[in-house]
């Protein structure tokens, strides 16, 4: 699992998570990059949108707040890692291990 959230020095991230956009904006950012829910628009039982793409699965929080960080399951990485890095790239978005710590942070 890897996390994506916005690109922000941690030594000025006081206030927590920063929005990386609406749901519906993230949405948008996520279809034009082949990255899309089944038909489905609506949350699952735990409040989760989620989105399948090339080699992952994303889950979104769907409460109707910013979204602030999606989880990213990656089940191919040959696939998924250029589609991820791409989207962080443009977005100016970083990839969070949760496990370690470290953050893959992109320029454009």
């Amino acid at each position: 699992h890897i996390v994506i959230m916005k690109n922000v020095d941690p030594a000025h991230a006081d206030d927590g998570l920063p929005t990386i956009g609406s749901l519906a904006e993230v949405r948008a950012v996520l279809d034009r990059n082949n990255t899309g829910t089944d038909g489905t628009d609506s949350p699952n039982a735990l409040g989760s949108m989620v989105l399948s793409g090339p080699g992952m699965v994303l889950e979104i929080l769907a409460d109707g707040g910013p979204v602030r960080q999606i989880m990213v399951t990656m089940t191919d990485d040959d696939f998924a890692f250029p589609v991820l890095t791409r989207v962080c790239r443009e977005q100016k978005w970083t990839l969070l291990d949760p496990e370690t710590g470290q953050r893959l942070r992109f320029s454009a």
